[in-house]
C-alpha cells in the first residue's frame, strides 16, 4: 500500500468509551482514523475527516481462510453510546457464533431490492407505452401517430409517471381526465382513446389481465361540430393573423385557403410541392385515407409558399419550420396567439367590429376546413369537387365503385380552389377600401339566398 494511503488510514487500540472516542483526532482530508477495542474483538469505531464517528463491527464466518466482513453498528451518539455500541458488538458477535451472517443477509437483501427494483422497472407504464407507439401505432402506421405521440408525452406519460401497469386503477384514470378536461374536453376523450386501447393491446399481449378502464366510457359528450366561418369572420380572421408569428401566420392563412387537414399541411415538406406547376402532390403515406391527394395550388397559394422561403435554394426540409429540421407543432398555444390576436384587432379596428363584434364565436382550427366545404357549396361547386378537394371517400367514391371510379377531378378542383381564393381576395380588398357591405355582399351564402328569393318571385 502506498505511504500516503497508509497515513491516511490511521489505526490505534484501546478500550472503547466515550473518553477515548471523543478524544480521537480528527483525521486531515481525505483521510480517516481507526480506534480498535482491545476487550471486544473486531470492535472498533471509525472517524472521518469530517468529524463523524462510527462504530462498527468485523468478523469471519470461520478461519482466517473466509473473508472477512464489516457491518456497521451505527453513529457514535446518534442513536448509538460507547457501552450501547459494545453491547450491541457482543450480541452480534454471538450471533455470529450461532451461524448467522448479518453482512450476508443485508447483502442479499440489497440484491433482492435492487432486483425487485429492476423487475417493477420493467412493469413501467411509461416502457409500455413506448412499446405500444412501436409495436401498434407505427407498424400499423396509424394516420394519427403525430397526434396519438403528443397525447402520450403530453398527458398519460406524466399522470403515471412511477406507476407500473398493475398499479394504475380506475380511480388515477378518472383523475388524470378530469384533470384534462378542465384544460379540453376533446383532449380528455383523446385521451380516454388512446388509454383504452393502449390497455386492451397489453391484454391482448397477455402483459395484463385486466384495464383500469373496463367499463368506462369516454368522460364527455362530443357533439358533431357544425360551426363554419362566415366570409366576414375568415376576413378578420385572416387579418388578426397578421400579428402572429411566422410561420403559423402563413401556416393559418394557407390553410384558409387550401381546407386541407391541419397535420397534413404541417408537415408538407419542399419536396411535394411544385411551384413551376403549382401543384402540391400528398403521397399516400401521409394522407389519412391513404391515397394519394394532389391538390391544384391557386396563385395566391404559390404566393404565400413563395413568402416563407423567398430563396429557392433554400427549400429544403419542412416548409412550416421553427428550426429548419422538424415540422411545426404546438397547435393549442397557436390557437390561443390567434384568438388573442383577433380580440385585439376588433378592439383596435370598428371595421372587424363591425364584422364579428367583440371577437369571433368558439371555433376551432378544422372548422376553417368546414367553411371551405360549405363556401364551394354555396358558390354552386359540385359536392364530388369539394370531395376530391377535401380528399374525401365517401359515397359513390367508397367502396367497389372508387375501385374503377379513379378520375380525381384536377381541373375541376383548379377551378374550385380558384374561384375560391378569389373571393377571399375580393373580401380582403373590401377590407382594405373599408367596404364592410361589401364584404358582406360577396359572401356566397348570402348571394345564394338572394337569388333563391329573386327566383321565388319570379314564379
Amino acid at each position: 500500500m502506498p505511504s500516503d494511503t497508509k497515513k491516511r488510514r490511521k489505526k490505534s487500540t484501546a478500550r472503547i468509551n466515550k473518553s477515548t472516542v471523543d478524544a480521537m483526532p480528527t483525521p486531515t482530508a481525505g483521510g480517516r482514523a481507526m480506534l480498535w477495542d482491545t476487550e471486544v474483538k473486531g470492535f472498533g469505531v471509525r472517524i472521518a475527516a469530517s468529524g463523524v464517528r462510527t462504530y462498527l463491527l468485523r468478523y469471519r464466518m470461520a478461519g482466517r481462510d473466509t473473508p472477512q466482513r464489516t457491518l456497521t453498528i451505527g453513529r457514535h451518539g446518534s442513536p448509538f453510546t460507547a457501552d450501547q455500541a459494545r453491547k450491541r458488538a457482543v450480541e452480534l458477535l454471538a450471533q455470529v457464533r450461532l451461524g448467522i451472517d448479518h453482512v450476508a443477509d443485508r447483502d442479499a437483501a440489497i440484491a433482492a431490492a435492487i432486483a425487485g427494483l429492476d423487475a417493477r422497472a420493467d412493469r413501467m407504464f411509461a416502457s409500455f407505452a413506448d412499446i405500444w407507439m412501436q409495436d401498434h401505432v407505427q407498424r400499423n402506421k396509424l394516420r394519427s401517430e403525430t397526434d396519438i405521440k403528443g397525447v402520450v408525452e403530453r398527458d398519460l406519460k406524466p399522470a403515471f409517471a412511477g406507476k407500473t401497469i398493475e398499479e394504475i386503477t380506475k380511480a388515477d384514470v378518472t383523475i388524470m381526465l378530469d384533470a384534462i378536461g378542465l384544460r379540453s374536453e376533446a383532449a380528455a376523450n383523446k385521451a380516454h382513446k388512446w388509454l383504452r386501447q393502449m390497455f386492451n393491446w397489453m391484454i391482448e399481449k397477455g402483459h395484463i389481465e385486466r384495464s383500469p378502464l373496463e367499463r368506462m366510457g369516454p368522460p364527455y359528450k362530443e357533439a358533431e361540430r357544425t360551426r363554419v366561418l362566415r366570409l366576414g369572420e375568415l376576413v378578420v380572421l385572416w387579418v388578426a393573423l397578421g400579428a402572429v408569428v411566422e410561420p403559423f401566420r402563413s401556416f393559418h392563412r394557407l390553410l384558409i385557403l387550401l381546407g386541407q387537414r391541419l397535420r397534413e399541411t404541417a408537415g408538407v415538406p419542399w419536396s411535394e410541392l411544385d411551384l413551376d406547376a403549382d401543384d402540391w402532390l400528398l403521397p399516400k403515406a401521409r394522407t389519412k385515407n391513404a391515397n394519394d391527394h394532389l391538390v391544384p395550388l391557386p396563385i395566391q397559394a404559390v404566393e404565400l409558399i413563395k413568402t416563407v422561403q423567398p430563396d429557392p435554394k433554400r427549400r429544403r426540409g419542412p416548409v412550416f419550420t421553427t428550426n429548419g429540421l422538424v415540422a411545426i407543432s404546438g397547435f393549442s398555444k397557436a390557437k390561443v396567439a390567434i384568438d388573442e390576436a383577433v380580440v385585439a384587432l376588433c378592439a383596435s379596428d370598428e371595421r372587424a367590429r363591425a364584422l364579428v363584434g367583440e371577437g369571433l364565436e368558439p371555433w376551432v382550427v378544422h372548422d376553417v376546413r368546414r367553411s371551405l366545404a360549405t363556401g364551394c357549396q354555396a358558390m354552386g361547386i359540385a359536392l364530388p369537387h369539394t370531395e376530391a378537394i377535401l380528399n374525401h371517400i365517401s359515397g359513390k367514391r367508397a367502396g367497389v365503385v372508387g375501385i374503377y371510379h379513379l378520375h380525381d377531378y384536377y381541373d375541376e378542383k383548379a377551378e374550385a380552389l380558384d374561384k375560391w381564393c378569389e373571393l377571399l381576395a375580393a373580401a380582403l380588398k373590401c377590407w382594405e377600401a373599408g367596404d364592410i357591405d361589401g364584404i358582406r355582399a360577396l359572401d356566397p351564402a348570402r348571394r345564394r339566398r338572394r337569388r333563391k328569393r329573386a327566383q321565388d318571385q319570379g314564379t
